[in-house]
């Protein structure tokens, strides 16, 4: 059988592949001399077959067709010294090895010529981070519990019981009341052993003391907490007319006259006071008529505890919309609507929402509380910010001035009336537990 020569492509390849070197592992020699001023260049080196182009030759009773035995795959560039050697020592060299140390001379050739490109280093900045979220600077130390006749299904009737404090002077805080019915009990955050709120459907004798840490370390009775903290929520945002729909869980502002859009004049500290259309319906820009559905500013407002003892209150904006500023309008009315907007709300813009529900529920001071009589809830409207270095966005430089405050006198003396308030008499309590027989919760 005549013998078949790889084609030029193929030693091309094999050239090219082996860098011109010998691949016997201890040789690496450069097989191609240098013309001088006699003679041309000289190629030493040689094209030796892994699997013999013949049956007979060094390995060829090897399977492998007739023509795959010409193709680069098969060859390996070789000094003539390592050609001898390999073909004279076939058992030695046989087709593994060869295969192996074809492959192995072909990696250290693109391991040496395909030198990554050195990337510049990239430019960093500084930057602060604003988050989305309020630190709670104060917290009630307990919650108090007492039997009560009513079952959880019988909230509304316990609420028309409640007897609210009542504000002697004008400047008095409004007292809040809010409180969960679970296990035949009612839990406050009044002391119930004091004259309270409840007292027209406990039974106060039996009151119980728990302590809100010890609370917030068991799921189910943190739950009890928080939603002691979001009706606290309700209660304040429901005195300033803002509404809560708990389908979406979200505050939002409704109208107080049917058909009527709604403005609220709000104040950021050391701000004048500034309007702010909360409520209204968009209008067709070529003649000024409605679109047939309204927008209500609205925000995701939620109590998380963020480390064993701190906790923060996020605001996320978002809006609720209505067919005629009353009826709300049907989910499969509202997608596109929403995406549309939410498309066009940047980082400025978003944070411009967050900033008016904070200086909303502030009434424009440093902060803002939940008064339960002999406890608080203090919230700051100082945003969480955080300080990162690194790459940035490249035009995206639009800076939010998340303002410090100062405190005046006024606004002082709020902040240590709030922080005080009453001791708790845990010593005493745990005496009373201790004598008591039923369980903690």
């Amino acid at each position: 059988m005549k013998r078949k020569e790889p084609s030029s492509k193929e030693k091309h390849i094999v050239y090219m592949n082996s860098a011109g070197f010998c691949a016997f592992p201890t040789c690496s020699k450069k097989l191609v001399e240098k013309a001088n001023s006699k003679d041309d260049a000289a190629v030493l080196g040689e094209l030796a077959h892994i699997v013999a182009d013949k049956r007979q030759g060094p390995r060829g009773g090897d399977v492998l067709s007739e023509e795959d035995r010409a193709k680069h795959p098969n060859l390996i560039l070789l000094c003539t010294e390592h050609h001898t050697i390999i073909d004279t020592q076939h058992r030695t060299y046989s087709v593994a090895v060869l295969r192996q140390m074809k492959a192995d001379h072909e990696n250290r050739v693109n391991q040496a010529l395909s030198k990554a490109v050195p990337v510049p280093p990239i430019p960093l900045v500084n930057e602060k981070i604003q988050s989305t979220v309020l630190p709670i600077t104060a917290l009630p130390q307990a919650v108090f519990s007492a039997p009560c006749a009513f079952g959880e299904s019988e909230y509304d009737q316990v609420k028309s019981r409640v007897q609210h404090p009542k504000r002697i002077k004008e400047n008095d805080p409004y007292i809040l009341t809010p409180f969960v019915l679970k296990d035949g009990r009612l839990f406050a955050f009044q002391d119930l052993s004091q004259p309270n709120p409840f007292s027209a459907v406990i039974d106060s004798n039996k009151t119980r003391h728990h302590r809100a840490t010890e609370m917030w370390a068991d799921q189910d009775w943190k739950k009890v907490y928080v939603n002691l903290l979001n009706r606290s929520l309700y209660k304040y945002a429901g005195g300033l007319q803002v509404r809560y729909d708990p389908e979406h869980k979200r505050f939002y502002f409704p109208v107080l006259e049917e058909g009527v859009e709604r403005s609220v004049v709000y104040k950021s500290p050391n701000r004048a006071e500034q309007p702010r259309q909360v409520a209204w319906e968009p209008k067709f820009k070529h003649d000024g008529s409605g679109k047939g559905f309204w927008y209500h500013l609205a925000a995701g407002i939620r109590f998380h505890q963020i480390d064993d003892l701190q906790w923060c209150l996020s605001i996320r904006p978002e809006r609720h919309l209505t067919k005629d500023g009353t009826v709300p309008l049907p989910s499969d009315k509202i997608g596109r609507k929403v995406t549309k907007l939410k498309a066009r709300m940047y980082n400025d813009k978003y944070f411009t929402e967050i900033v008016f529900w904070r200086d909303f529920l502030s009434k424009g001071m440093p902060r803002f509380s939940f008064d339960y009589g002999n406890q608080k809830t203090v919230v700051d409207i100082q945003l969480i910010t955080f300080d990162v270095e690194w790459a940035g966005i490249p035009g995206d430089e639009k800076l939010f001035k998340n303002e410090i405050y100062e405190d005046d006198l006024f606004t002082l003396s709020e902040r240590s009336d709030s922080l005080s308030g009453e001791e708790l008499e845990w010593e005493e309590w745990e005496d009373e537990a201790v004598s008591d027989t039923a369980t903690a919760f």
